[in-house]
């Protein structure tokens, strides 16, 4: 399990090849899993400034109460729902977690403290556009029991470190939050205030941008061009932003003299 293998290593792994039962395989430094161990998304409590109770954002509102230093995130999409040991690689991840931050000065709790890190200041979050029962099966058969919410915010108990399954399709509803409608697939007509933030986020160079090499990319833009209907691309695309960027040659391409001459006054059209 350790990065670093001692001289001890290699002849404890022959002991037991040599006088294990003979019904067992041994085999020395196997690499576990096949993708590296990579949360989604880490959520840290910044020490440089006071944690303000009231500013629960405005996405996810509920979820920020459960963190106490550290959150790791793991997001299943309706382009990858959950699936069988998902629940249990996020476990691992935050046992892996606790195994790194051992050191006295492993966590900022403050300005000009730090510490060891304990099963108390970790939170773990698995958020699914849905409850599914490929997720109850899997929390039963680890003994977890499951405070449900109407709130879509689900305490899982069981687990030495705090544990929250998030139905963002729940969630979504009591939140009256559009997007994360988006993300649990929940349909429905949309806001221009949200398809323009879908667009924003659909290729082009933002960092955080669904792109067509992801998968699940088809689905994501099948979604947002289903919604686009007429109206809501004219609202979207108003005359301004349509001739933003634009130079004056582009902005008259296309017009005859009569109406590149349209709306000048008399006197600009005899300088022109």
């Amino acid at each position: 399990m350790s990065a670093n293998k001692t001289a001890w290593h290699p002849p404890f792994t022959g002991l037991l090849q040599e006088r294990g039962p003979k019904w067992t395989k041994i085999t020395g430094e196997v690499s576990l899993t096949m993708e590296p161990q990579r949360a989604d998304d880490v959520i840290e409590v910044r020490v440089d400034r006071p944690r303000d109770p009231s500013d629960a954002g405005s996405v996810l509102r509920l979820l920020w109460g459960y963190i106490v230093w550290v959150a790791l995130l793991e997001f299943k999409s309706i382009a990858r729902p959950f699936r069988r040991g998902d629940l249990l690689r996020l476990l691992g991840y935050g046992m892996a977690w606790l195994s790194a931050h051992q050191a006295g000065d492993a966590l900022p709790v403050g300005p000009r403290t730090r510490r060891r890190a304990t099963p108390a200041d970790l939170t773990l979050v698995l958020v699914v556009p849905s409850v599914t029962p490929t997720l109850q099966e899997e929390l039963r058969e680890l003994s977890l029991t499951v405070e449900l919410s109407k709130t879509g915010y689900h305490e899982v108990r069981g687990f030495p470190v705090r544990l929250v399954a998030v139905d963002l399709g729940v969630a979504a509803e009591h939140e009256r939050d559009e997007l994360m409608r988006w993300f649990a697939g929940v349909p429905g007509e949309r806001s221009l205030e949200a398809l323009r933030w879908i667009g924003q986020h659909t290729g082009g160079a933002r960092p955080m941008s669904a792109q067509a090499e992801l998968e699940g990319w088809e689905e994501w833009a099948r979604r947002y061009f289903a919604s686009l209907t007429p109206d809501k691309l004219a609202e979207i695309l108003d005359p301004a932003q349509r001739l933003a960027g634009l130079d004056p040659a582009q902005r008259l391409a296309g017009l005859d003299p009569a109406q590149r001459l349209a709306g000048l006054d008399p006197a600009q059209r005899l300088a022109g």
